[in-house]
Order: C-alpha cells, then sequence, then structure tokens
C-alpha cells in the first residue's frame, strides 16, 4: 500500500456515478421533494460533505432482517443511480458471531422510486423552521460521573487485563419530543444543514414509521467498479466556542502521542478489514484533517479493489473500530458487557445501494454517528462515544462525548444558536501543518506505505508452501495472511477451535495473535493453545508465533510471563532484533521475561526489564511485536526473513530480497 500526496482540508473524492445519474432540478419541478414536505411517504435526504446540492429520495417501505435480504430495487435502470438506501442497526454484527445487544431492530430498507438533485439554498428556504419542545429534556442513562467510571474500568479491566487495545463504550440520552410531527423532523434537519459542516453525510431518513436524522463525519465503506474504500478516522481536537483554533493548539493536537496512536490503531484494524476485501491490497492516503464545526478530527483513506459482491464486502466490514474498538470481536464482547442495552442504529451504516453503467453493484455507506432516533412519537434517542485507549483520561473523555453530540443537540434544542467559528482553511494548508501530518508515515510499515501493486514479492523459499494460520480472535491473522500470501504461500486461516494438529499438512504452522490472559488455566482457549504448541513441538513441524502465540510459547519453554505495570497497547519500539535496530509496533499487556538461557534457544530482549522480544530456534520463531502491523517500519522484511530461515533452513537470498543480512 501507498501513501498518495493526499489534501490535508478533509475534503473526500467520492461516488461520481450516484451524482451522474440525476440532474438538478427547480423546486417547482421537483415532484419528489414536494413529496417530502407535503406527503406522508417514506423519504431520503442527503447532502454530501460541502456539496452545494441536495440528494432527494422518495420510495417504499420494507423491513429486513439480514444482510442477504437487500435485494436491490431493479425499477432503476441499469445507467445508474440509487435502488436502495438503508439504516442497518448495529446489533447485525451478529451476522459475523459476536456478541451484542438487540431489541429486534429491523434493517430499514427504502426502494426508491424517484430521485434528484437541489440547489441546497433553495431546499434551506423551503424547509420548515418549527420550534422544537422537549418533554423534560435530554437524560441519560449514565450521568457523567457514571460514565466516567465505567471509562476507568475498561482501561484498568480490560486493556490493562490484555483484552483489546481501544474500546468505543457508548453513553445514550433521551427524551421525548412535544407535538413530533414531519415539519419538525424537517427542522431539525434543515438546522443540521445550516449548523454542521465537513460531514461526509448530513441526512436524514424517514420509513414511514422511524426519522434517522444526522451528520456523520465518517465513510464506512464505499464500492464503485471493485474499488473498495475505507476511511478510519481518530483523534479529536475539540473547538472552543465562538474563537477560532490557533496554530499552537493545532500543531499541540498534531503531536499528541495519544491522539497520534490512537488514529495509527484504528488504521491497523481497518488494514486487517481490507485484507479480507482486497487480497491484492492497496493505497493508503493521508493522514488528512477533517474540519467540523466543534471538532477537528485526524484520519486516513484506504482504497483496494475486490471482485466480492458488495453484501459480502458489507458484512466482513462491520463494524468499524472507531464506534467498537480493537479487536472488533472481543471489543463487542465489552460492549454487550459494559452497555446496558441496545445501541439501535447508532455505529450501524447508513447504507445507498445502486448499480453502474454495466449493472455491476455499487455501495457508498456512513457510519451513523453525530445522529438521532426519532419516532412518529416524537422518542428521541441520541448516543455518543469516545476511544478509550491506556493513557486515556476519563474526564477528557466524558468531555469528548458531549462536544460530539453538540451540533446534534444544538439543532434540536437551539437551533438558532451559533456554532463555533470554522477553522481558518488557510491554517489547514499551513507548511507546518502539513509537515507535522506527513511526517507521521516516515516510520511507518514500508509495505503498506508503498504500492505493491504488479511488484514481486515472491520468495523463493516461501513460494508455493502451504501455510495454516490459528486464529485466536484477532483479524491481523488476515494480514499475515495477506503478507504472507504475496510472498507466494498457500495460506489457509482456521479458527483455533477448529484446528487440529493431527489432520493439518502444511508446512508451517502460525499461533496468531489474540487477546486474553496467557496465564488463565480455566480459559479454553489458553488450554487449546498450550495443547496446540506442545504437539507441535513434539512433531518437530515447523512453527512461526505472534503476540499471544509467543505468550504461549515462552511459556511452554519454562520462561513467566506476567503482566505488564503498563500495558504496550498501540505503541511503538525501538528494539534490539537480534543484533539489528527495529523500529516496532506492539499490542500487548503480558510479556515474558528472561531469566536464564534456554538450550537451543535465542532470545532477542530488553535489557533493562528482561522483556522477550522475540524467540528463535531451529525449529520455530516468535515475536511478542507484530510485524503485521503498520506500526512496524520493515514488519514485511522481518517476516519475510524468519519464514525463509524456517521453510528453507538459513537465510540465504534475504539480503539479496530485503537489503539487510539476517543476524543468523
Amino acid at each position: 500500500m501507498r501513501v498518495h500526496g493526499a489534501p490535508f482540508s478533509g475534503v473526500f473524492l467520492y461516488f461520481t456515478f450516484f451524482l451522474n445519474s440525476m440532474e438538478s432540478q427547480s423546486l417547482s419541478s421537483s415532484a419528489s421533494f414536494k413529496n417530502v414536505i407535503h406527503g406522508t411517504d417514506p423519504f431520503v435526504m442527503i447532502r454530501r460533505d460541502a456539496e452545494e446540492e441536495v440528494q432527494v429520495f422518495t420510495g417504499t417501505q420494507r423491513l429486513c432482517h439480514s444482510l442477504a435480504e437487500i435485494q436491490q430495487n431493479n425499477s432503476v435502470s441499469s445507467a445508474g443511480g440509487i435502488e436502495t438506501v438503508c439504516a442497518i442497526p448495529f446489533a447485525q454484527v451478529r451476522e459475523r458471531g459476536y456478541e451484542v445487544h438487540t431489541e429486534n431492530e429491523p434493517i430499514r430498507c427504502i426502494d426508491i422510486a424517484r430521485q434528484t438533485r437541489l440547489n441546497l439554498e433553495d431546499v434551506l428556504g423551503s424547509l420548515p423552521s418549527d420550534r422544537i419542545e422537549l418533554k423534560n429534556g435530554i437524560q441519560f442513562d449514565m450521568s457523567p460521573e457514571e460514565y466516567g467510571q465505567v471509562i476507568r474500568s475498561i482501561i484498568d479491566d480490560e486493556i490493562g487485563q490484555g483484552e483489546g487495545a481501544n474500546f468505543v463504550v457508548a453513553n445514550t440520552g433521551r427524551g421525548t419530543i412535544v407535538e413530533m410531527s414531519r415539519a419538525k423532523a424537517l427542522g431539525i434537519y434543515r438546522s443540521l444543514l445550516q449548523a454542521e459542516h465537513g460531514s461526509y453525510m448530513t441526512f436524514i431518513f424517514f420509513d414511514g414509521q422511524k426519522y434517522l436524522i444526522g451528520a456523520s463525519p465518517e465513510r464506512h465503506l464505499t464500492v464503485q467498479k471493485r474499488e473498495v474504500t475505507m476511511n478510519p478516522i481518530s483523534g479529536t481536537l475539540r473547538k472552543k466556542q465562538n474563537q477560532p483554533v490557533t496554530k499552537e493548539e493545532l500543531l499541540k493536537f498534531l503531536r499528541d502521542d495519544k491522539e497520534i496512536l490512537e488514529l495509527f490503531m484504528v488504521l491497523d484494524e481497518e488494514l486487517k478489514m481490507m485484507s479480507q476485501m482486497c487480497e491484492r491490497g492497496g493505497t493508503i492516503g493521508g493522514p488528512l484533517l477533517k474540519n467540523m464545526s466543534r471538532l477537528i478530527h485526524t484520519e486516513y483513506l484506504l482504497r483496494g479493489r475486490s471482485p466480492l459482491p458488495v453484501v459480502d464486502l458489507l458484512r466482513t466490514s462491520m463494524f468499524a473500530p472507531t464506534v467498537t474498538g480493537s479487536p472488533v470481536g472481543n471489543a463487542c464482547r465489552v460492549l454487550h458487557e459494559y452497555e446496558p442495552g441496545s445501541r439501535g442504529y447508532y455505529s450501524g451504516a447508513f447504507a445507498l445501494f445502486g448499480r453502474d453503467a454495466d449493472g455491476k453493484g455499487n455501495l457508498d455507506s456512513a457510519i451513523m454517528i453525530r445522529t438521532a432516533e426519532i419516532d412518529a412519537d416524537g422518542a428521541l434517542t441520541v448516543r455518543a462515544g469516545a476511544t478509550l485507549v491506556r493513557d486515556s483520561d476519563p474526564e477528557s473523555e466524558v468531555k469528548e462525548t458531549q462536544a460530539k453530540l453538540g451540533a446534534l443537540l444544538g439543532s434540536i434544542l437551539d437551533p438558532t444558536r451559533k456554532m463555533s467559528v470554522p477553522t481558518d482553511t488557510q491554517l489547514l494548508s499551513d507548511p507546518e501543518i502539513r509537515q507535522v501530518l506527513e511526517e507521521r508515515n516516515c516510520h511507518l510499515s514500508r509495505y503498506f506505505l508503498e504500492d505493491q501493486e504488479g511488484v514481486d514479492n515472491t520468495l523463493e523459499a516461501v513460494q508455493g508452501k502451504t501455510i495454516t494460520i490459528i486464529d485466536n480472535e484477532d483479524d491481523f491473522c488476515h494480514t499475515l495472511k495477506h503478507m504472507m500470501t504475496s510472498m507466494g504461500a498457500k495460506v489457509h486461516v482456521v479458527s483455533f477451535q477448529k484446528y487440529d494438529c493431527a489432520s493439518d499438512d502444511a508446512e508451517l504452522v502460525v499461533v496468531g495473535p489474540g487477546p486474553g490472559d496467557p496465564n488463565n488455566e480455566d480459559d479454553p482457549k489458553m488450554q487449546k493453545l498450550r495443547s496446540v504448541v506442545r504437539e507441535l513441538r513434539r512433531s518437530g513441524k515447523k512453527f512461526l508465533a505472534v503476540c499471544l502465540g509467543h505468550q504461549i510459547l515462552s511459556r511452554e519453554l519454562g520462561m513467566e510471563v506476567a503482566r505488564q505495570k503498563t500495558p504496550s497497547q498501540g505503541i511503538r519500539k525501538n528494539i534490539n532484533l537480534f543484533g539489528e535496530r527495529q523500529l516496532v509496533g506492539f499490542y500487548n499487556t503480558f510479556s515474558a521475561r528472561r531469566q536464564k538461557e534456554i538450550p537451543g534457544v535465542q532470545m532477542s530482549y530488553d535489557r533493562k526489564s528482561q522483556h522477550v522480544h522475540a524467540l528463535r530456534g531451529d525449529q520455530f520463531a516468535s515475536f511478542q511485536f507484530h510485524p503485521e502491523s503498520v506500526l512496524t517500519e520493515n514488519g514485511f522484511r522481518i517476516l519475510g526473513q524468519t519464514l525463509t530461515r524456517l521453510l528453507a533452513g538459513s537465510c540465504e537470498g534475504c539480503a539479496e530480497r530485503f537489503g539487510d543480512p539476517c543476524d543468523s
């Protein structure tokens, strides 16, 4: 993957096929808009980013309960256009086998009958502006103090126990709009159009039963002519009311290690998804700045190519780490434990299905954050969450969630309130600001930063070899597969529950990374992995162990594996890797400690803490760090050298392929 020389305004290119399929009309000639204002039928309105036009759709409602049921509406010609607009609830993540609270929310679909584009100013001038009154205001499920306590528990008991690198736990606010009507919903949307800027989509969706009104900053997934695009956003600078952001404030934010690593972690997580969707990889664009009314975010743009159907791609991408955490599977377990009930449509996907001129399926979708759910009787629900990492400050995270809902709640409660002063666009393009952003990529993985299209990465020792990767509940296993496949290997990923040493005839096995406490004798996963490592050692089969796998191997070799005082979740360290300095990425809470020499085993370890970074013997190799992480600068080379040594019995040819010789 490669970083493009990307813009820094946060303005993205997006689906031209959706726009080209519709010609702009005047309000007087738009039957769709008249139906929106005065009718009762389902409708959708969308403004994209800073566009001066609004897309208007009308159609018929349909409820689905699985992604497979979303049949595209063939009434639209194959020349393009939107066929179906869907609001997909967060509970749909159960299709990936993850734990989730649910109230049996359906996938709400509107099959489109009419669609057009209208001038933004004309729309604003025609939408109603009815006053909104809330009965008893907004009441949150958790007070700021209670929410702060939950944040502290997650940092201490989940991140601190090795259950993940970051988590996003939401707080829910509820209220009731007095004398709710279609006009009041449109009035809220009008206020949001005026108040917010920089959103990926500012939308209102009504299927006859429920309104969804939001200004989402974040693309979920886009698929056009087999090109797949994702957009991880993380890192937040809160603006002061009615005060412009200064250059000093912006530079301080951009140099904040917590904010930097927070974005890198979600980038790693979405690269895991891209590795499953796009076997040949793609490109990374950014980092970019997204400037909104109350906040500034940092973000990346990921692109790749895939032959898979859009529904399969959508399922694989559920749901973004920016609204769950990482690894996603275990993050869903944590959300199920700490959140008191269903998320409804919050953090799900607002998805537009269509076709291109060749009849191929297309998709554009935004993450449903900064979104209000309003029932026809006026019941109002809003939700927001903050990304929690090992050094998060609970008080600051509480304030961040409040800021994220600011524009939305302002549009409901006080639509005439003046919003924060937008950041000067000249500041966003300031040479020093650009340089600080560009410097973020200086030591990221060369493999992901460089365009791999057409590059021959095959290794003679690896080409044609069969490799099994044991999936221990972390999709990093798919990033490993992606890298090994590009080296020429034939790679198969299998869940730890289903792995059977006796029937596996692969030439090399990878005991992959995953969450959990390697010392937990009662954990079935740890019991299984200890059994697997023992059998691999007994059989003589070559194997590689990564992170959790490395910890299990270290225990089997007689080393102590202990919880670190400070978790190394999503951080970079410069280590001595068998005589060579390497900048590598760690995602671990537990670490093996060197206590004595072990015959036949070489150790790479920290001389001060005695923490073991890597092991190697004639039969095996292991890493506590992640060579597959974007945080590991030379991860592809390190992995290639290791596989060559294991599969060929030497590092012959490594220097020619990777530049530096191995330290054998």
